[in-house]
Order: structure tokens, then sequence, then C-alpha cells
């Protein structure tokens, strides 16, 4: 699935273990402030990255106090001829979709919504499903919550997360993603500035070969020569580190500063199925031009996905 949407991204704003706005949490994260801490295990120690301004009892109270950090700044700044409007929404997956949307019908925030939908996807998928729900609302908000490190425990035990014996595992953190995705028309009538623009997406469904980011950037180039800087949620397991290195050696020419990638789970953590939305945020914080930017996302679900980006200074 390859298809190019002249949308947009009228906002986006995240919330992690480093901070609970995009512009706070880059901050901490550069200036490398106790970002992380360990985790022990039957003797060995973990990396992971907590959230700690959120205290909660369990995943349903702090997946709801994320969502409420994502949500109210980005209505704040919604443009008032946009309110309400559709949410489409992630959650962790041990979590129930009723139960959330319950919640969030009887909240105060409802008056703001036109529509809830729980999605059952997470990761590129849920991604996609975001980049294509724009069929008949003028916008949608898409929010992203996600917790690996409510499930360390698996994780250790599958040997997924990284220590000073498993170099090749990832940061489990948590946290939250939101953007705000409109059209032209919408754009030029309110005459708002959205933060970028959707200029190409391509998805690949099945990555087991490590080979799903050389077939996006080989399709991606009949369209675009220069893909422009780098951002991804890229962890260091193995899988996705070659995967990407097959990329690079199919189409190096296309990627003048392939090496240089703005890695955004070198921040926080990997914030899961949250940490796509969270790239395109920091994208649109980080990016100082109006060349292209290019987005390669992982997930732990064997697919990919390849969003290139106009970002409007």
């Amino acid at each position: 699935m390859n298809q190019r949407y002249g949308q947009f991204v009228l906002d986006s704003e995240i919330a992690t273990s480093t901070g609970m706005n995009v512009e706070l949490a880059i901050a901490v994260a550069k200036a490398d402030i106790d970002r992380f801490s360990t985790y022990e295990n039957d003797g060995d120690k973990y990396t992971i990255a907590e959230l700690d301004y959120i205290k909660a009892d369990d995943l349903f109270e702090k997946t709801k106090q994320l969502l409420i950090e994502v949500l109210v700044p980005v209505l704040e700044r919604l443009h008032i001829s946009l309110k309400p409007l559709p949410l489409l929404l992630s959650i962790p997956a041990s979590l129930s979709r009723h139960d959330i949307r319950d919640w969030l019908s009887e909240s105060e925030y409802s008056a703001y919504l036109s529509n809830i939908t729980i999605s059952k996807h997470q990761g590129n998928l849920f991604m996609a499903e975001c980049l294509q729900s724009l069929d008949e609302p003028d916008a949608v908000l898409c929010i992203a919550i996600d917790s690996p490190l409510s499930e360390i425990e698996s994780l250790i035990e599958n040997r997924q997360v990284m220590s000073a014996k498993n170099p090749w595992g990832m940061v489990p953190s948590e946290g939250a993603a939101g953007m705000v995705l409109t059209k032209r028309n919408v754009i030029d009538t309110l005459k708002i500035t959205p933060q970028s623009q959707l200029m190409y997406m391509g998805f690949d469904k099945a990555s087991t070969d490590r080979r799903g980011c050389s077939r996006l950037i080989r399709q991606a180039c009949n369209s675009h020569s220069n893909l422009g800087v780098v951002y991804s949620d890229m962890t260091n397991q193995r899988a996705h580190v070659e995967d990407y290195g097959f990329a690079i050696g199919a189409r190096s020419e296309a990627l003048p500063n392939a090496q240089q990638v703005n890695l955004t789970n070198e921040y926080w953590g990997t914030l899961g199925g949250a940490s796509g939305i969270a790239t395109i945020a920091s994208m649109n914080y980080l990016h100082d031009s109006n060349s292209l930017a290019s987005l390669f996302l992982f997930d732990q679900f064997n697919t990919r996905s390849l969003l290139i980006f106009k970002p409007i200074k």
C-alpha cells in the first residue's frame, strides 16, 4: 500500500518519560538529565525509562492521565471552527477498549469530540488507519498511548530488553503522542498554518525477512530522488537495525545522511505503539527547514512504514 496524500499535520504533542510536552521532552532528553534507570531481574540489570510525573495505581489510570496530558493542550490550541472533532485512539492491548470509551464519553472532554473510535490496532497498522481517516471529516485527532514498561517481565523473558549482556534490545518506556490531521481546503479556508504536509506514505506489513525498509525505499524512489533528513523510532533490536541497514545498501544515493538518523528512542526509550506519532511530533519540532524529512517507523509486529513530510516553517 503506497499512496501520496495532500493532508497536513496541523498540530502534534507528546508526553514521555522526559517531559509532558514536546519542547520539554526533547530539551530534557538532549540535556541527558537522568533519562534512564535500571531494572533488576534475577541478578541482571536492564535499562528502562520510567515516567514518574504521573502517579497512578495501575495501567488503566496511567493511560487516562497520559491521554489527558496530550488531549488538553491540543484541544486548547485547536481552531474553534474545528471543534468538536473525531478522536481515533490506540491504547495498550491489555486494556479494555470498552472501559476507556465509557470513561472518555462521560468525561468533560467529550463535548469537544464528535466521535470516539478506539482502534484495535497499534504501531504501523494504527498509523495507516490514522492516515486514511480523513475521507469525511475536515480534521481528525489521532492519539496513541502505550507502555512497554508494563510488560517488562515478558520482554525480559523473550530477551528483548537492553542490558550489558544483551545490547540488541529495546529500552522499555511508556507515554502518549497525538496529532491533528486536516486537509488543504481547511488550511486555506481558516488561514491557519500547519506543522507539516504528508508527501508520501508506504507500508510493508510482512517484514520478517528484514527487507521491509529496502522495499519501502525502492518504492519511494520512484517519486523522490532525495529522501532528506531521516527520523526513526528504530530500537537497537537486531531486526530493526539490520532492516534499516539493508535499506541503506539498497538506495544509498537517496539517503545522503543515512548514518545521521534522529533516533527518538534514544531520547526516552521505546513508547511502543505511541512511538510513531511521537516521531512525527519530534520531527515537526526539530526540523528547521522546508526540506523533506523521511520517517522510517518500526514496531514489534514485523511491519515497517516510510513517511515523507515537508515541514512548513
